[in-house]
């Protein structure tokens, strides 16, 4: 039996924090087309000389070793590009310990190799990051996802994610309900909206709101000429807070990173919800493949932590499909966890301009798998 105070705790994660998604019956205005195209976004590797290192060995002369500036000069776009681990191991170091096996060489080619070391650890040290294109993120589209609570992944609820942008401005809209057997232990319905302007630093809100029944509407306005924000219950100013380009509700946050790109992480945001507004560290993790009720997926991994340590927000963007978020997990202080993991997927092409002609297989649908079951036509004809 499902324990209430599990499900109590689902609807205190959701007033807290303000960060779930979407649930069913709600669509953006009509007239928007539902077909779509693969997307893809790539890491581009840089190619490796491969003729520096030997060249650099085999002008080093045992009474005079060669200067650090003959140290190989593709090391520091490779950092830009892969992580520090790939650099060193890609150093080219077969060669340089052919030459010094050779009798009388092997001291001038041990000297080398400490002195590039230090060049080359400096040359990894700096992230460049990935840069991505507004371009790139899909015009309109809705996720699906299963909400699972606890450590031990009860679920809980469903949540419907869409979104709809032009060229200069963006709204989106998420809607949590609790399902099955929590529904009606505690039924729970809860709508976020984030609206605001596209541009060069991605999005830039204007409006967040949540609204839930019985309760009044609580919002978050953004005024950028005066660099504030304005957290309210109803007409009632509750707090406010300063802001800083960049600064992002909870809802905008899931596709800022998947827009902006990675260049520039880890920084310190700003990040507004309904109730406050709290300093954290945004960072990339890495790349990981994911295993979805979607299917697996290769997706950028990114974090959100509260300065304060009260929460944090991983999120799982996908690579093959426009960098959307297919997965969402918060964890607080407390060590309760809220997990969400699409289930369907449904996206337009980034452009917007998709036929209302265009063949099935140009359009972008990913849903989970209904699950064989052989008795269920045992009494149908």
């Amino acid at each position: 039996m499902i324990d209430r105070g599990l499900i109590a705790a689902l609807g205190l994660s959701v007033l807290a924090h303000g960060t779930l998604l979407a649930g069913e019956g709600w669509h953006w205005a009509d007239g928007e087309p539902e077909t779509a195209q693969t997307l893809s976004a790539a890491l581009r590797t840089v190619a490796v000389p491969v003729t520096t290192a030997p060249a650099v060995v085999a002008a080093a002369a045992p009474a005079a070793p060669p200067a650090r500036k003959q140290a190989p000069p593709a090391f520091a776009p490779i950092a830009a590009s892969s992580p520090p681990t790939d650099v060193i191991s890609d150093a080219a170091p077969e060669p340089l310990f052919e030459q010094a096996a050779a009798p009388g060489a092997l001291e001038p080619p041990l000297e080398l190799a400490e002195a590039e070391a230090a060049p080359e650890a400096e040359s990894a040290a700096p992230d460049l990051g990935e840069s991505f294109a507004l371009d790139g993120w899909p015009a309109h589209g809705a996720i699906v996802y299963r909400v699972y609570l606890g450590s031990a992944g009860l679920q809980v609820g469903e949540a419907r994610h869409d979104w709809f942008h032009d060229d200069t401005s963006y709204r989106m809209q998420v809607t949590l309900e609790t399902t099955g057997l929590a529904a009606l232990l505690h039924g729970f319905h809860y709508v976020q909206k984030s609206e605001g302007e596209l541009g060069p630093e991605g999005l830039r809100p204007n409006q967040f709101t949540v609204a839930q029944k019985g309760k009044k509407l609580e919002s978050a306005l953004f005024d950028w000429d005066n660099a504030k924000v304005s957290i309210r219950r109803g007409e009632r100013e509750r707090r406010n807070a300063a802001l800083q380009t960049g600064d992002q509700d909870v809802l905008s946050l899931w596709h800022q990173i998947g827009i902006v790109g990675t260049a520039g992480l880890p920084r310190e945001i700003m990040v507004v919800s309904n109730k406050e507004a709290t300093p954290a560290l945004l960072e990339a993790v890495g790349d990981e493949g994911l295993s979805l009720p979607i299917g697996r997926l290769e997706t950028l991994r990114v974090r959100a932590q509260a300065q304060t340590g009260v929460l944090t927000i991983d999120i799982w963007l996908a690579r093959n499909y426009g960098m959307l978020p297919v997965r969402i997990r918060m964890v607080d202080d407390k060590g309760e966890v809220l997990d969400q993991q699409a289930v369907q997927l449904r996206l337009a092409p980034p452009d917007g301009k998709a036929s209302e002609t265009a063949a099935a297989v140009d359009s972008i649908e990913l849903k989970e798998e209904a699950p064989t079951e052989p008795l269920a036509n045992l009494y149908t004809n």
